[in-house]
């Protein structure tokens, strides 16, 4: 019999083009999967160690016993102020002795001995609804207490935090609900802890018995113990003209609060920068821990959720907006009474005296 035919060679069997693409998207999906899963992987990691630390880290807060005050039930009559429905944190810096960074040379006069701790520097910080805000008040400011008493804010903290909260809610109408309170090492400390602040600087500035000294006008980056002498200085001069001048009372005491605005501003965005990454939360958490004295109420979680509002309202408004409230001091004095422009400022936070209780 006569053999068939070979069958002729035939060309290997190609996928069709669908499927070619099919597999490609597949590999594609696979790669990305084990990043995801190598970026969730860390996250995790992360976490972990945070929450590792999450005892030790809380149990380094401070606490001291607050009652914090409450919203009246109405506003008084013919008062147009809508009271502030978010959160209040009452930000207080103490100009405690018993650690002075740099040592205490570093401040001149000024670190002479003093009892007990007053109020340096009173911020009011709102983390939302809407952009955070932070209000800065004059230290000065002098607040009546009664009918014929009289109390200057930093010194109202001589009797302890509750004797301020209490005079904020009667005299001005803020209902504290998160107090926290930071010592003079313990504020230059955190400045550092997130590579020092970044300010513009438009002329040269010198207080030698604050130690501070910008002997260049521009921009300048400030270490823990720059920024805290920036904020403390009560007697600045300016180089105008070439020649240093010394400030009056009155615009010392402007200057300060503007200044700590500027701080705290540039503060606030640094640390919603550095806690935006597990890792970077977790490094700023175990360096400010330690330097935080709160209310008995409020913890590492609230704290934890302030810096996260925090940083996603600063993200989303392109920074914080603060406003320093005006009180100007009587003469060359350290009274400032509190004028129809204090209470405008504080009104257009949400506060008016008669809405809060302490």
């Amino acid at each position: 019999m006569s053999s068939s035919p070979a069958a002729p060679d035939r060309a290997p069997a190609r996928a069709p083009k669908a499927l070619t693409a099919l597999g490609a998207r597949a590999g594609r999906f696979a790669r990305a999967h084990r990043a995801l899963t190598a970026l969730i992987a860390g996250l995790v990691l992360a976490l972990a160690l945070a929450l590792g630390d999450l005892g030790l880290l809380a149990h380094r807060i401070r606490h001291m016993p607050v009652a914090m005050p409450h919203h009246a039930s109405a506003l008084a009559a013919g008062d147009a102020t809508v009271p502030y429905e978010g959160e209040t944190w009452l930000i207080i810096g103490t100009d405690s002795r018993l650690s002075v960074p740099g040592g205490p040379d570093r401040y001149g006069d000024a670190s002479g001995d003093r009892a007990g701790a007053r109020a340096d520097v009173v911020v009011l910080l709102q983390p939302g609804p809407g952009a955070p805000r932070a209000t800065v008040l004059p230290r000065d400011l002098t607040l009546r207490v009664g009918a014929l008493h009289h109390e200057r804010l930093t010194t109202s903290y001589l009797k302890g935090p509750q004797s301020t909260v209490d005079l904020l809610c009667s005299a001005l109408g803020v209902p504290t609900t998160h107090l926290v309170t930071v010592d003079m090492a313990g504020f230059a400390s955190i400045v550092d802890a997130v590579g020092g602040l970044t300010l513009d600087f438009p002329e040269p500035i010198r207080d030698e018995r604050a130690g501070l000294d910008i002997p260049t006008a521009g921009t300048r980056t400030l270490s823990g113990i720059d920024a805290l002498a920036l904020v403390r200085s009560r007697h600045p001069q300016i180089l105008r003209d070439g020649q240093w001048t010394a400030l009056s009372e009155t615009e010392g005491a402007q200057r300060r609060s503007e200044s700590t605005g500027l701080v705290m501003s540039a503060l606030m965005t640094a640390l919603a920068q550095k806690s935006s990454t597990p890792w970077g939360a977790r490094s700023l958490a175990r360096a400010v821990a330690g330097t935080l004295t709160t209310d008995e109420g409020t913890g590492l979680v609230d704290l934890a959720r302030l810096g996260w509002d925090l940083a996603a309202g600063i993200e989303d408004s392109q920074g914080l907006e603060v406003t320093t409230v005006p009180a100007p001091t009587v003469g060359d004095g350290f009274i400032a009474l509190p004028t129809p422009q204090t209470y405008s400022a504080l009104s257009a936070r949400g506060y008016a005296p008669g809405t809060c209780s302490p």
